[in-house]
């Protein structure tokens, strides 16, 4: 019967214990949490940079298969366009351009709407280009646009999405020329 006591004997934890647990415990939160914020921004401009690409090819291919012009810009209440190419980052529209002006008129569909990007992102596009048209052909209007999308942590996890004059678009953690993404 003694034998059956003690292994039913609550057991707690001694102050050195405690103190040992949380010291551990300390040290490493110190170090996971500064990486996993790293990681969480990276993942959040890998996000922004392939939801932007993905718009961008389905402006182009929309602009092919109804033989007519579609555009991309910039919004700050998804309706209307900013006109402001340093503002991508709080949202963009991408709509039938019935009069290739690239500016949304209210008689124009709106195709998709983008939100607000994350909080600590900035997302701009080449200064000359507030808009992004497409033409019947999928050629993109004028010259070739760069959009940059930065975080907080450093020019290493910062990308480019690169738009041809073609309409061809892609991701790359370069601007042309070999040059870093920066965004100041």
């Amino acid at each position: 019967m003694d034998v059956v006591r003690q292994s039913c004997r609550i057991r707690g934890l001694s102050l050195v214990e405690l103190t040992t647990t949380l010291a551990v415990l300390s040290i490493s939160l110190a170090v996971v949490v500064p990486s996993w914020s790293s990681f969480a921004e990276r993942n959040q401009i890998s996000a922004a940079s392939n939801t932007l690409l993905t718009h961008l090819r389905f402006a182009r291919s929309t602009a092919v298969h109804r033989q007519g012009y579609v555009s991309l810009c910039p919004s700050d209440d998804g309706n209307v366009c900013s006109g402001d190419p340093f503002g991508w980052q709080r949202g963009y529209l991408v709509f039938q351009d019935d009069n290739g002006n690239r500016s949304r008129e209210t008689n124009e569909p709106i195709l998709r709407a983008e939100g607000q990007t994350a909080a600590t992102l900035r997302l701009f596009s080449t200064a000359g280009r507030p808009a992004i048209r497409f033409r019947s052909d999928g050629a993109a209007w004028s010259t070739n646009t760069t959009f940059s999308i930065c975080g907080n942590s450093g020019q290493e996890h910062n990308r480019a999405v690169i738009l041809y004059g073609t309409g061809r678009a892609r991701v790359d953690q370069r601007r042309p020329g070999n040059r870093a993404v920066t965004c100041s």
